[in-house]
């Protein structure tokens, strides 16, 4: 290959129309080299072997290597190459593109080209576009398209390199307003269900899968990766202390660790995608946003509480907990509604409600003692649950993502009285025992907190170090939210967490993201939400926002218009006639400075007359004879270092 390019660009000859297709092979599956599978590589390498010999391969030893091709293919799909396996489109299409990939070597080791290997590039490129879902993919598609274009001119053309990329620049600029206009009007099919496009992300983020633990297996996820991005349809972002996104909800303790209900428990009344209106007494303020969600491979989708409007594919149980059927196994992206101003539990069961008091006083014996002395203390609900966040306070516990010294056979009151270290996990299961234990219905929610210093415009950034637990306790019939975390007097600085107390902000607040790479993933959200992820719903949202906002409506076609007129200035850029005379092309600066000076050139005087003519008003004239001898030298010796001098010696000249 280094020598089809060195014959290319240096000599500007015409390639060979299979030196041609090498390079559009390359260029294509260079990206596919991420996602198939080892068997498939390590024929790729056995083909390369074979391709740098000079020998035409016989008959018998091409059906040898197109065995040996479908053995690899079967180690590669081993295990899936079946009816079930066939029926999901990704293997559909892996086996697709491994059966290509067995032809166009096949194909190029006969050392003969038909119609099918001239397009094959073509169809590599629109198979990778199943396997990738990034910014980066997105660039090298375009990057692709132009090379596949510029290879097609230089084989019709029979051209060399300069021209024929000339000419595929021009074409490429032509096209593009074109292609913008068709991207952003050209009506769209809505699949609602569809469950292919781009993919390319194989990390899946860590989500809470039902249960929280208290002990050495509790949830403390510090990384920074991100695991959801959301937007705001309003442009005005809810402040902190309301961004509490609701996953799973937490009833039966089991020694260290707290289950949901069973689902015939559970269950009040049929999941459903738009939450009852008996479910809930009010709910006002509510938000749309959209929100981009990373794979988890758990059921859980993560919504603002209180989720009145589940995506489609999405449910919403009695606990007003919102799953995803089938699991989020690939980025997903989905429009809700919440309320962030709400009331409900008005109507609730009361199994449930004696779910939500079972406690264990064995588990945790300190605990129900201090307990026991608010409830014969108090005798309102309302004191009751006052009197355990003054204890909290009183007891100066301290926030710590590694909290020493805790008992794992008596975890709620080593965190308590004795280590008074923990985090949110702690803080929860130590507030919904007590709360328990006084009398005072009360569960545990686990989720992720937002914070508005991780947030730029209508954009909010969650990470797998926002993973957060909270209460819901049930007073005046109604389920109320309360952030035991939030009663800390300290926390113990480490690089994921701390304290922040004043009026403004009184919360727990994890590591601010740095500005830069909050800006660089609000305009990466933006992208891949209006190019990769440029659906009928978002059309038809665009075209609406079109008719009714004269303002957008004007930036908008401002904006196209700005994008016409560049791509016109690039396009006559690039279409201006190249000099072919290096020497009259270095000397033209001088003609036009002397031109200034009333030295204009004849038509029949050639241009050492013109310098004689000019060097003759001169006093010294050394330097216009220097200029004239490189001139002659540059142009009609094809003196390089000339040519290079000629052009330093007419900067002299002012």
């Amino acid at each position: 290959m280094k020598k089809f390019f060195k014959h290319w660009l240096f000599t500007d000859k015409k390639l060979s129309p299979q030196q041609l297709l090498d390079i559009g092979y390359l260029v294509v599956s260079l990206p596919l080299i991420a996602v198939i599978k080892l068997p498939m590589i390590i024929y790729l390498l056995f083909f390369f072997i074979l391709i740098f010999r000079d020998k035409k391969l016989s008959n018998i030893a091409l059906v040898g290597v197109a065995l040996f091709g479908l053995f690899m293919i079967i180690l590669s799909l081993f295990g899936e190459l079946n009816l079930a396996g066939l029926s999901r489109l990704k293997i559909f299409v892996e086996a697709i593109l491994y059966l290509l990939i067995l032809a166009v070597t096949l194909q190029r080791l006969t050392k003969n080209i038909n119609f099918y290997q001239i397009i094959s590039p073509i169809l590599i490129l629109a198979i990778s576009l199943f396997f990738f879902d990034s910014i980066a993919m997105l660039l090298y598609v375009v990057f692709e398209i132009f090379i596949l274009l510029w290879l097609i001119l230089a084989f019709t053309m029979g051209a060399g390199f300069k021209e024929s990329l000339n000419m595929a620049i021009r074409m490429y600029l032509l096209s593009l307003p074109w292609v913008i206009v068709l991207f952003i009007f050209f009506p769209r099919i809505s699949f609602e269900h569809a469950s292919y496009g781009f993919r390319g992300d194989g990390i899946f983020r860590a989500g809470h899968d039902g249960t929280m633990f208290t002990d050495d297996r509790a949830m403390r996820v510090l990384s920074k990766r991100v695991v959801m991005e959301v937007s705001f349809k309003d442009k005005q972002i809810p402040p902190s202390n309301r961004l509490y996104f609701r996953g799973s909800v937490l009833y039966q303790k089991r020694g260290n660790r707290w289950l949901p209900l069973p689902v015939y428990l559970k269950r009040a009344f049929s999941p459903s995608q738009i939450a009852p209106k008996d479910s809930y007494d009010y709910a006002k303020d509510k938000i749309e946003y959209n929100v981009v969600l990373y794979p988890t491979y758990k059921r859980w989708i993560y919504m603002l509480d209180l989720p009145i409007k589940a995506p489609i594919g999405g449910y919403i149980d009695a606990d007003f907990s919102v799953t995803y059927k089938g699991g989020v196994r690939d980025k997903l992206s989905y429009n809700a509604t919440s309320a962030l101003n709400y009331r409900y539990g008005k109507v609730i069961r009361r199994v449930i409600l004696g779910e939500a008091l079972k406690a264990n006083k064995n588990l945790a014996p300190k605990t129900y003692q201090k307990a026991k002395e608010i409830k014969k203390k108090f005798k309102n609900p309302k004191d009751r649950l006052k009197a355990i966040i003054e204890f909290f306070k009183s007891q100066k516990l301290v926030y710590s993502t590694s909290p020493k010294g805790l008992d794992k056979k008596r975890v709620t009151d080593s965190f308590l009285f004795k280590s008074k270290q923990g985090y949110c996990v702690h803080f929860a299961d130590a507030f919904t025992l007590m709360s328990r234990f006084v009398g005072i219905p009360a569960r545990i929610v686990t989720g992720y907190r937002g914070f508005s210093q991780n947030s730029i415009k209508n954009y909010l950034l969650i990470r797998e170090m926002d993973a957060h637990a909270w209460v819901e306790v049930y007073i005046d019939k109604s389920w109320l939210r309360i952030d035991p975390s939030l009663l800390a007097s300290s926390s113990i600085q480490d690089s994921s967490v701390q304290i922040v107390n004043n009026k403004k902000e009184p919360l727990i607040q994890t590591q601010n993201t740095n500005r830069a790479t909050l800006y660089y993933l609000y305009i990466k959200y933006t992208i891949e939400s209006w190019i990769l992820n440029y659906s009928h719903y978002r059309q038809m949202t665009l075209l609406n926002r079109f008719k009714s906002d004269t303002k957008f409506a004007l930036i908008f076609v401002l904006s196209l218009i700005g994008i016409v007129v560049l791509i016109i200035l690039l396009y006559i850029y690039f279409t201006k006639t190249p000099c072919k005379d290096i020497g009259v092309c270095e000397i033209s600066p001088l003609l036009k400075k002397l031109a200034k000076r009333g030295f204009v050139k004849g038509e029949q005087e050639s241009i050492s007359a013109l310098l004689k003519r000019y060097a003759s008003s001169l006093d010294d004239d050394s330097i216009i004879r220097q200029i004239d001898e490189l001139y002659i030298r540059c142009r009609y010796d094809d003196d390089i270092k000339a040519c290079k001098q000629l052009r330093e010696k007419i900067k002299e000249i002012k």
